[in-house]
């Protein structure tokens, strides 16, 4: 009897452990939709830095994981909600939507989409990652990024469900960074700019 407990208690502290290092330091995301072709393929999977933007801010052409709906209450907030997504997971039923994007506008960062481009404070931006071409999809522009939120984009912009739709995304909504392809094992690369 005491040897079950052990070992029960064991796998508990190893899952607890587990669970700590998933909702704070690292994650293995499926990338689920099309949005991010040809960097990110659907199915592929990609490792998520979760602590970078504990020391810094997000940077145009980062490519980060988003909470579509939710923002980040702070540390146990995190660990609960990665519970919970696992136990969901488990039992087959939809988690959190987390979106994967390219950070286009920083704070301050004036944008405007124009026949196709786009301009960042006046200069066209240099996107060799783009598929597709890049409407404005009913805003308006010019726009200017407020403090605390970024711009973001798929980089298949025809079909991107992104901040054309949903607006400024919130740092507190930003799970981490993705900065590199890890699945399917061939297809291992680092994430450019």
């Amino acid at each position: 009897m005491k040897k079950t407990f052990e070992t029960v208690g064991v796998l508990l502290l190893a899952l607890a452990i587990a669970m700590l290092l998933k909702s704070n330091v690292f994650a293995i995301p499926q990338v689920r939709m099309n949005s991010m072709e040809d960097t990110l393929v659907q199915g592929e999977r990609v490792l998520e830095l979760k602590f970078v933007y504990a020391f810094t801010e997000p940077k145009r052409g980062d490519v980060i994981v988003l909470d579509q709906e939710n923002e980040s209450q702070g540390f146990v907030s995190d660990y609960l909600n990665e519970v919970k997504d696992t136990i969901n997971a488990i039992r087959g039923e939809a988690t959190r939507k987390l979106l994967i994007k390219r950070v286009i506008g920083v704070p301050g960062d004036e944008i405007v989409i124009d026949s196709g481009k786009v301009y960042i404070n006046g200069q066209l931006l240099k996107e060799a990652y783009v598929k597709g071409e890049t409407y404005a999809d009913g805003m308006e522009f010019p726009i200017k990024v407020p403090e605390g939120k970024v711009f973001v984009m798929g980089d298949n912009r025809e079909v991107s469900l992104d901040s054309r739709q949903l607006g400024f995304i919130d740092y507190k909504q930003i799970e981490g960074k993705a900065v590199a392809k890890i699945w399917p094992l061939d297809k291992i690369k680092i994430i450019k700019k």
